[in-house]
């Protein structure tokens, strides 16, 4: 893979786009170290994950002016996914999405619903779900 990692996912679980400063982010203790803290937006509370970091990528830069965060929605709650930018919209054929085993690290292939390939570029499809129950994203026991 190269050092841009290139991720979609389905807009039916993409909420929004919100623009955050790290400093609008409120640090929680005892939080495993993907969770960035929380969001208020909106009057409503949203955990904030560095999203390359939970699938093993190279965390994100703290030093970034903001962070563009997807806000998902998985069974009722929402999430926020952080991530150093966002590149735009695609339609993809749903039928040309393929199998991730063996395309890709094993340990991504959890957190991924496939893979599609667009101008010779290997695109991961994400599964929010998979994200949301990330077992890394769970509490430490005090």
């Amino acid at each position: 893979m190269s050092d841009t990692t290139i991720a979609v996912i389905p807009t039916v679980e993409a909420q929004e786009v919100v623009m955050v400063t790290h400093q609008q982010l409120t640090l929680m203790p005892n939080m495993p170290g993907t969770i960035l803290g929380l969001l208020n937006h909106r009057n409503r509370v949203i955990w904030v994950i560095d999203l390359p970091q939970l699938l093993g990528l190279p965390m994100l830069m703290l030093d970034l002016r903001q962070y563009a965060v997807v806000v998902i929605q998985v069974a009722g709650q929402l999430l926020g996914l952080a991530i150093q930018q966002i590149e735009g919209l695609s339609r993809l054929n749903p039928s040309d999405i393929q199998s991730p085993v063996g395309s890709v690290d094993a340990s991504l292939v959890p957190f991924l619903r496939g893979c599609y390939l667009q101008d010779q570029e290997l695109l991961l499809v994400l599964d929010a779900a998979a994200i949301a129950h990330a077992k890394s994203l769970q509490p430490h026991a005090i």
